[in-house]
């Protein structure tokens, strides 16, 4: 049995309580972007509750990514963290899950709310001001917390003249 897999016949006796860790393997979880690294299992508490004909899921699901700033290039750790997910699982109709038998796994509606709260531009903080410029060797500049206060390469523009 997957981990995280309900039967459907003790959900009819009880709920389920499920908590642990998976890792993004057992998770089939890829990102797909470069800027965006899976740095540690899934951890999840989840309870499992049966109403009518779906399955009502709620707790929390949190994991660690290994992400690279896009303004600054910087490295940083992005926790992806959901404390109050909540999901219902359809037995019936057209988007009903998927059966083996007595079990039905949940880990395709975890791995989509996952992914959907990926950042889209993963920023080390709201204000980084990015890269302001390049030394000729290829380094940053430095100064406080390793950014140069002079103007960025950008204000070079501003001395153009096209007449």
């Amino acid at each position: 049995m997957k981990p995280l897999q309900v039967s459907l016949e003790r959900l009819l006796r009880e709920e389920i309580r499920l908590a642990g860790h998976l890792t993004a393997e057992a998770l089939e979880l890829e990102t797909r972007d470069e800027l965006i690294r899976v740095a540690g299992p899934l951890t999840y508490a989840l309870r499992v509750s049966r109403v009518s004909d779906d399955l009502v899921v709620e707790g929390s699901l949190a994991l660690d990514l290994d992400c690279t700033c896009v303004r600054c290039l910087r490295a940083m750790t992005y926790r992806v963290s959901l404390p109050t997910w909540r999901c219902v699982v359809p037995l019936t109709g057209p988007e009903q899950a998927v059966r083996e038998g007595d079990l039905v796994d949940l880990t395709p509606y975890v791995r989509d709310d996952i992914v959907l709260a990926f950042p889209l531009h993963p920023l080390c903080e709201p204000g980084c001001p990015g890269v302001l410029y390049s030394e000729p060797n290829g380094g940053h500049a430095s100064g406080a917390g390793g950014w140069s206060n002079s103007p960025s390469v950008w204000s070079k523009l501003d001395e153009l003249k096209l007449d």
